[in-house]
């Protein structure tokens, strides 16, 4: 019995420790450049850079500080990646490049936290250099007590191959082992890849409420 126990308590904590680092797998290039990308508009004088400087302020304060919760609410997920948007788009001089589209009532929802960045950092990781304005479409659907997030971006030439190969690389990976902590049974996940566009739809039900159980226990174990 002792020994039943001790197995269910190691095998807790080895997801709970899973989870957090699976977390915190965003790309360090990414707040590299980023710095990079504000230094030069402090060097300019840019009127864009201290709106930069607030957006980056809070990737990291929600990434720190609020992702260590069960859940959130979706707007607050929902304005992490729009920070995590508008500073990627300094990289670009023309128009959003992101197409963002929320349908239903975000208030109602709570979600697990840093869910859909790694399948957004993918999107822009496997699209072109040049990207033409909306080229990446993001949809978000809260109807009842299912939310749908769906992802397309378009697939570089040199990129055709090895998304055939390994499609969506280590963001999809990550996101289908949390998938498989947190919402066991309860979402389903479908990949498409056109040779020209590389499309993610995720299904998530039982937002309206929490977690699954199992993952109550493990974070407050």
């Amino acid at each position: 019995m002792l020994n039943t126990i001790r197995k269910e308590q190691l095998e807790k904590q080895a997801a709970e420790t899973e989870l957090h680092y699976l977390k915190s797998q965003i790309n360090p290039h990414f707040l590299f450049n980023t710095l990079n990308n504000i230094h030069t508009l402090v060097y300019k004088q840019a009127p864009t850079a201290p709106e930069a400087v607030l957006r980056l302020a809070s990737l990291m304060r929600y990434m720190i500080y609020e992702s260590n919760a069960i859940t959130v609410p979706l707007p607050r997920e929902i304005n992490y990646l729009q920070d995590y948007i508008g500073l990627q788009q300094l990289r670009y001089k023309n128009s959003a490049v992101v197409d963002l589209t929320i349908h239903g009532v975000p208030e109602t929802c709570e979600i697990a936290p840093l869910l859909f960045i790694h399948l957004l950092e993918n999107a822009y990781k496997h699209s072109p250099a040049r990207l033409e304005p909306g080229a990446i479409k993001v949809r978000m659907e809260i109807k009842a007590n299912t939310l749908t997030f769906q992802i397309q971006n378009p697939i570089g030439s040199n990129q055709k191959k090895m998304e055939v190969e390994e499609p969506g690389g280590i963001g999809l990976a990550n996101v289908q082992k949390r998938l498989q902590i947190q919402y066991p049974g309860q979402h389903r996940l479908e990949i498409v890849n056109s040779g020209e566009t590389f499309t993610v739809s995720l299904e998530i039900n039982g937002t309206h409420t929490h977690v699954h159980e199992s993952e109550t226990q493990l974070l407050h174990h």
